[in-house]
């Protein structure tokens, strides 16, 4: 019901990209893909023909989270900041730059989202933000350390947040144990673990219900974990 409403709409005012980019999240949360598209990417032609960043902040907000295309996420976010000329520009809730940090953490470009990360905390500090507080950009970060072997950055990074009052708590202690491992110190990896799992009871974790987060754990990754000490 809702799809038609907005189609009626569209029919009579074709060109209306507020109405365009509704429509396609209509048609995407019913599983056409392809329409959903179709009706986006015109939604940001038209959008972005008037200098108008909007629609392809979403759009690239989109490509991370539902559509999994790495590429064109980074694509996205370079494009939204070339118009804008805004390098700290949010995408529809989150910075741009965490999404194409992201990206190059999901492509395995690790490096490349760790300068990401690094040009994001800059920018931050410069508008008076402290980048400690960015949980999820800190989060990533030490992911992207972890995959680069380099344990003891990721691990200043996973601490760092769990000193921080807003960070959720249940994927740093898990992951810190993870680290703890490696390092064959079983008593704080055991810690850590058994940390988690008391988090995750109380439902201090990543609890996104709309999207599901890269690296959100759940009962079984803990429990395998201590299974394995």
């Amino acid at each position: 019901m809702h799809r038609i409403y907005k189609d009626s709409a569209l029919l009579a005012v074709p060109d209306h990209v507020e109405y365009m980019q509704r429509a396609s999240y209509s048609y995407k949360k019913a599983g056409d893909q392809i329409k959903a598209m179709e009706m986006l990417n015109k939604a940001v032609a038209i959008d972005t023909a008037n200098s108008s960043t909007a629609t392809l902040e979403y759009k690239a907000w989109s490509m991370l989270y539902f559509y999994r295309d790495y590429e064109n996420t980074i694509k996205d976010v370079d494009k939204v900041i070339e118009i804008s000329k805004i390098p700290y520009n949010g995408c529809h809730g989150e910075s741009c730059l965490l999404l194409k940090a992201q990206a190059y953490y999901q492509l395995g470009e690790y490096k490349k989202a760790i300068e990401t990360f690094d040009y994001l905390f800059t920018l931050l500090k410069e508008q008076g933000v402290n980048p400690k507080d960015d949980f999820l950009s800190n989060f990533y970060l030490a992911r992207s350390y972890f995959k680069l072997n380099d344990l003891d950055k990721s691990l200043f990074y996973l601490q760092e947040q769990l000193s921080m009052p807003y960070s959720v708590k249940a994927e740093l202690n898990f992951y810190a144990g993870q680290i703890y491992v490696l390092k064959n110190d079983t008593e704080k990896a055991k810690q850590h673990f058994l940390k988690a799992k008391e988090l995750y009871l109380q439902n201090d974790k990543m609890n996104e219900p709309y999207i599901e987060r890269f690296d959100e754990i759940f009962m079984n990754d803990i429990n395998l974990e201590i299974s394995k000490l």
